[in-house]
């Protein structure tokens, strides 16, 4: 074999050396190795370790093999790590999912084909894989104590879908070499007749699934008796895709994954605008389901061809062009009713997407009085958080647009991504709440977070802008009935309130460090100035340096954002992705308040990882061994609370498989610091020895952590 690394991770491979969870050695960092009394720069060894805020643990880790007795023994976990779930598949075995962010031909790195659809007609895919790896359950809640490797509570690891179906109903099926596909495309990656829409295609495989980013996993009923879906949903997105110039797409799905039946849905009654994560909130009634949409709303390299598609067949009442839709959108919702076609008739039993209100739905955008005398003035949502404090409200309303899926796949021009440029239908007082403007892209919506809470339908929101908020809706009950009673089946409008918890403001002094959070220092070059000392570099991860002359005081790229329900109240956990030079960061909160009272949050310092100047990228390690090929940055991505299935009454768990009411109520009852949660970390730059040799795309890795604010 020529290349030596490869030789090497196929014999630890052949020795049972490289099984899921046999890594112990973490990616992440509680300061540079130039900033302890021992540099901790060794090839496949930790670094500092010893985490101010909490205890983590490596659960699996990208170019691990799957050496369990089953149908995907001798797979490699794939990265780089992003959307994960968890669930009880029986009493005794916890499941946790984990999608990889990867992009096949648009960029580089194909990875390994995963098989679909092997008896109608096999299907292949490169790009983003959506794994599951089993654990013992009761060896994951003692996990933290134990001194051998995660391998020693795997139970199990694959592929978590192989059936696919595409936005047309049909099976996806192999490509047509470099004609059209007209039956069985996933139109992602091709136009409305099946045409590639790509520059490049796969070299080893028939399709790209195009970076699978945040996600969320629903389970049936878990709002209550006959609340929310009808059955367990891994809701997963393709984000963002570059198209060959001038080409038609069809634009990128939702897709909701059956997890009782390994079966791939895409989803189109949401628009196919890409998204970067969908989370199911309270509908409160148990006719409907509601979703939080959160994405950029058509981030489309390449997408003139479409744009000007749109203008030759559309106007604007005020007789401008429609610009591209990118990060021109409010915060959205998605209401659906169950049981129905996309016509509104009543739909089988069995139509899965149709069970779970998936087919027959409308989407909504939050709209504002944008006046002087509105709410903000009339400022739209980027410049409005400027300077903007703790517990700032904003009242409006969650309208729909006039578009809706009618089951008809079409190209993007004719989607609803661009109604966002658009008066508010049937409100001349109210304007969607944009970024930027109704013409103007702003700072990107990354991800949501349901409120978890008994009795409320509400969403965290967070931005690129470094700002997050609350989203309430009003009422959600007594609207839901009043549109089924008249016959329109959906609310007109509803009323919303909103609540600034994070303004783009300097948070240096909202940050708590716990005496960790040093950088590698470069006063020579003057890579990240400080802005307090002249002529010195910024010290710690009080500031961000996204890159080099650049510090930053406020939160730089927010990105991953998830909601810790606890006995104390609601917690975050903040994962930003600026491209820190130094170390990218990840905080948790404070409990969140927004009393408008003068008190601002807190944010302890959980860990750091990568950077270009941080001294272990640097050196060339990594975790695994060889996997570092050059320098760059990493970035923590994905969180789930495991609290809720491992909680104990005595010695005993206190929820049953498939409860998944029991194990939101259960969540709420334990205390922040008797929480088990998984944490997501990608390394980009890990790309060598044992994650190219099995084709895994980029580094990773998964961890359990344990939050202590103890100092």
């Amino acid at each position: 074999m020529a290349n030596p690394s490869h030789a090497r991770a196929l014999a630890k491979a052949a020795n049972g050396n490289l099984g899921i969870g046999s890594t112990t050695q973490l990616i992440p960092e509680a300061n540079d190795a130039s900033r302890v009394e021992y540099e901790f720069v060794v090839d496949g060894m930790s670094g500092d370790t010893r985490f101010p805020h909490g205890d983590l643990k490596a659960l699996f880790t990208t170019g691990e093999l799957n050496m369990c007795d089953n149908e995907f023994h001798g797979d490699s976990y794939t990265g780089v790590p992003d959307g994960m779930g968890a669930y009880l598949v029986d009493d005794s075995t916890l499941r946790v999912v984990v999608q990889s962010e990867s992009y096949g031909p648009v960029t580089r790195y194909e990875t390994w084909p995963y098989p679909t659809n092997k008896d109608s007609g096999l299907a292949t895919f490169t790009g983003s894989h959506v794994q599951y790896t089993d654990f013992d359950r009761l060896g994951l809640s003692n996990f933290m104590h134990h001194d051998g490797p995660a391998s020693d509570i795997v139970k199990g690891f694959g592929q978590v879908a192989t059936t696919y179906y595409n936005l047309a109903g049909d099976r996806v099926g192999p490509r047509n070499g470099e004609d059209a596909t007209p039956s069985g495309a996933h139109y992602s990656n091709t136009d409305a007749d099946g045409n590639w829409a790509y520059e490049n295609f796969p070299t080893k495989a028939d399709w790209n699934m195009q970076s699978l980013c945040s996600s969320h996993l629903e389970e049936k009923h878990q709002w209550g008796r006959g609340i929310g879906f009808e059955d367990d949903i891994y809701i997963t997105n393709e984000e963002w895709n570059s198209y060959a110039p001038g080409s038609s797409f069809v634009g990128i799905s939702m897709h909701a994954m059956d997890l009782a039946n390994a079966v791939d849905y895409a989803v189109g009654s949401v628009t196919v605008s890409g998204w970067e994560k969908i989370v199911e909130l309270n509908p409160a009634h148990t006719d409907y389901v509601i979703l939080s949409l959160s994405g950029y709303n058509g981030a489309y390299s390449n997408g003139d061809g479409e744009i000007v598609g749109r203008n030759a067949e559309y106007s604007k009442p005020d007789g401008t062009d429609y610009v591209s839709p990118n990060n021109i959108c409010p915060a959205r919702i998605y209401i659906g009713m169950k049981g129905k076609m996309e016509d509104g008739s009543d739909a089988p039993a069995d139509d899965f997407l149709a069970r779970n209100g998936l087919r027959y739905g409308k989407v909504y955008g939050y709209a504002i009085d944008m006046s002087e005398s509105g709410p903000t003035e009339g400022l739209f949502r980027d410049a409005f958080h400027k300077s903007r404090n703790n517990g700032a409200k904003v009242e409006g309303k969650f309208v729909p647009i006039d578009w809706q899926w009618d089951g008809t796949v079409k190209n993007f021009r004719h989607d609803g991504a661009w109604e966002f440029q658009l008066p508010v239908p049937g409100f001349d007082d109210l304007t969607w709440w944009n970024s930027g403007s109704l013409t103007e892209s702003g700072s990107k919506t990354e991800h949501n977070s349901p409120d978890t809470r008994e009795g409320m339908t509400a969403f965290i929101q967070g931005s690129t802008a470094g700002y997050f908020g609350h989203y309430y809706v009003n009422g959600i009950t007594e609207a839901l009935d009043a549109a089924m009673a008249s016959g329109d089946d959906f609310p007109a409008s509803l009323d919303s309130d909103y609540y600034v918890y994070q303004g783009e403001n300097d948070i240096t002094g909202q940050i708590d460090l716990g005496g960790a959070g040093l950088y590698a220092q470069d006063p020579e070059n003057n890579y990240c100035p400080s802005p307090v000392a002249e002529g010195e570099q910024i010290n710690d991860a009080t500031f961000n340096c996204d890159k080099p002359g650049s510090v930053k005081s406020t939160f730089e790229d927010i990105d991953g954002l998830e909601v810790v329900a606890a006995s104390e109240g609601l917690f975050v956990v903040i994962q930003e992705d600026s491209g820190s030079d130094v170390g990218e960061r990840m905080f948790i909160s404070s409990v969140l308040e927004h009393e408008d009272d003068g008190e601002e949050l807190t944010y302890y310092f959980m860990a750091m990882s990568g950077g270009v100047i941080n001294t272990r990228m640097m050196a060339g390690v990594g975790i695994p061994a060889t996997a570092s090929e050059e320098s760059g940055g990493h970035e923590f991505s994905g969180v789930i609370d495991l609290s809720g299935m491992l909680k104990k009454d005595s010695s005993n768990f206190s929820i049953s498989a498939g409860d998944g009411h029991a194990k939101r109520q259960a969540e709420l009852e334990v205390p922040i610091e008797d929480k088990l949660i998984v944490i997501g970390l990608q390394a980009h730059n890990y790309h060598s020895g044992v994650v190219e040799a099995f084709e895994a795309d980029r580094g990773g890795q998964v961890l359990l952590y344990k939050p202590d604010f103890s100092e």
